[in-house]
């Protein structure tokens, strides 16, 4: 299906050597679908935006009732809707460490992004949201809490996002994945992405030693590297400067470091805890059962 773009306005000024710019100066895709979320439908509601736009209509519901584990499931993660898409023939890829070029660049050739972003500003609640449109300094969001044609500055998209190391999902027909290919660059390979990803990382936690979702997010790029001791340390630095209880429920990476470096105390402890909150969370429940059967419970 050909992919419809409007452009906003013209090609960006020419640089000093009579090249064009290579992104137009603003770009909003259109049939872009939006509904207001059920309680924690963010991914459902995503789903139906991102297969909308490919010719595919589902309703919240379906969409919610495929992807969640009980009708109450606060938690879908981006591999879970990455799978629900696959369903209709779409592919994906998640990447981490993305910026504000690399979504004008991959909107301006006509995919709509889906990012992992704070709800708002000091919230610690996770949310999908897709960016489908910028122009100078702005992006324009489809966000299934705070509506259909969100505008954001660049700076909010960066603070937002940091809660999530810049994780973004790029879905799309299997005849466009070269575009896809030269959009992302070196960060389409996994391997080099993560290592994109540590390198990001280690710049976070220079400029931000206090902020533990930046000691998070290198540590999860090193335990994908293989790096499994030194990630479950730094696992152990985000919880030192303090984590909340939710971000166990969005992300379990932490139990899989410790698990796999021998730490099954402060995997039991910390999925006991979280466990209180959300007792009904497969992923919490699966680490809380290796973590007490290593120790012989």
């Amino acid at each position: 299906m050909a992919i419809r773009l409007f452009v906003l306005c013209s090609l960006a000024a020419l640089t000093l050597g009579g090249a064009a710019s290579a992104v137009p100066a603003s770009v909003t895709l259109k049939n872009i679908r939006h509904e207001y979320q059920g309680p924690d439908n963010c991914a459902p509601v995503t789903a139906l935006t991102i297969l909308g736009y490919y010719g595919t209509r589902v309703t919240q519901a379906q969409a919610a009732g495929a992807m969640k584990d009980f009708p109450g499931d606060p938690q879908v993660t981006s591999l879970e809707l990455a799978a629900y898409l696959g369903r209709f023939g779409l592919h994906s890829v998640i990447r981490y460490a993305g910026d504000a070029e690399l979504l004008r660049e991959l909107v301006s050739r006509g995919f709509p992004v889906v990012v992992q972003q704070r709800l708002r500003a000091g919230s610690t609640v996770a949310h999908f949201r897709t960016v489908y449109g910028y122009s100078a300094g702005r992006f324009l969001v489809s966000d299934p809490i705070r509506g259909p044609a969100l505008s954001l500055t660049t700076a909010e998209v960066q603070d937002l996002w940091r809660y999530y190391n810049g994780e973004y999902l790029v879905a799309y027909p299997p005849g466009k994945e070269g575009q896809v290919r030269e959009a992302l660059g070196e960060d389409f390979n996994v391997t080099a992405n993560w290592q994109h990803a540590k390198g990001h990382g280690e710049q976070d936690v220079k400029a931000r030693p206090n902020d533990p979702y930046a000691w998070w997010g290198l540590a999860k790029a090193n335990l994908r590297l293989g790096n499994v001791k030194v990630a479950a340390e730094q696992f152990d630095r985000a919880v030192q400067i303090g984590v909340p209880t939710i971000y166990y429920l969005y992300r379990q990476e932490a139990f899989e470091a410790w698990t796999r470096a021998g730490d099954h105390e402060q995997t039991l402890e910390l999925t006991n805890l979280a466990l209180k909150a959300y007792p009904q969370s497969k992923e919490l429940q699966r680490f809380r059962r290796l973590a007490s059967s290593a120790l012989g419970g």
